[in-house]
């Protein structure tokens, strides 16, 4: 099965990362794919300078994630409009366009939204 995400909250806001970041890990560990995609200030948890040394650092947990074999993308519009770049963002996850959110959605059995 494959699962999708929508994140548009951003980091240390809501409990909605530390949410996804959970259900996505479990359905890794179970062998199913799963798909990722950042939207509005959802994107700054990509941030790979976010520094957290007495919070769980969400950065890190994204970086897993993709070690895993998640696929995550950040609206690169929503990274632009917030000074984020490409080389900001960390290793394994890319900025992308909504073509690929829709695909995402497409590709998906399963898809949960995440936001405000």
């Amino acid at each position: 099965m494959t699962v999708g995400f929508l994140l548009r909250t951003g980091p240390y806001t809501s409990q909605n990362v530390d949410t996804c970041y959970q259900l996505a890990s479990r359905f890794l560990a179970r062998g199913h794919e799963v798909r990722m995609f950042l939207y509005e200030d959802g994107v700054f948890n990509l941030d790979k300078e976010i520094q957290s040394p007495q919070e769980r650092n969400l950065a890190e947990m994204m970086a897993e994630l993709a070690q895993k074999g998640a696929k995550i993308k950040a609206c690169g519009t929503c990274a632009k409009f917030r000074g984020l770049k490409r080389t900001d963002i960390i290793e394994g996850t890319k900025l992308a366009g909504m073509v690929v959110f829709s695909n995402y959605v497409k590709e998906c059995d399963r898809f949960l939204s995440f936001g405000f």
